[in-house]
């Protein structure tokens, strides 16, 4: 099981901690919220089958709300993942293969958020 608390830090300054608030035998949701924002944070596991194998889906999903203010109005962001690995596969390559691409849409990551392909 995860820790009951989980840090976000998407700002490069200040870390969100994030408390846990539900859990079962399949998710976790984390929210923090102070005066000026709120992030939520929410992960689950679940187990279907693609193309006639069994193959389990992790997925993390996590949403920025800004509040407005008097000169600013409301902001949303929100990312999310998905690793999925065929029974016997074993989480290993998932994470490998995600590790690589977090590093390819690290460098990629501005051209495609305004829409470049």
């Amino acid at each position: 099981m995860l820790a009951n608390t989980l840090s976000l830090t998407f700002d490069g300054e200040n870390a969100r901690v994030m408390k846990r608030i539900n859990q079962d035998n399949y998710s976790s949701e984390y929210s923090y919220t102070d005066d000026t924002d709120e992030v939520v944070l929410k992960i689950r596991h679940d187990t279907f089958t693609l193309a006639g194998h069994s193959t389990k889906r992790h997925n993390v999903f996590v949403e920025r709300t800004t509040f407005a203010t008097p000169t600013e109005s409301e902001k949303y962001w929100s990312a999310a993942i998905t690793l999925r690995d065929r029974r016997g596969s074993g989480p290993d390559g998932g994470l490998e293969l995600w590790l690589g691409f977090a590093t390819l849409f690290a460098t990629i990551d501005q051209d495609v958020v305004v829409g470049d392909n």
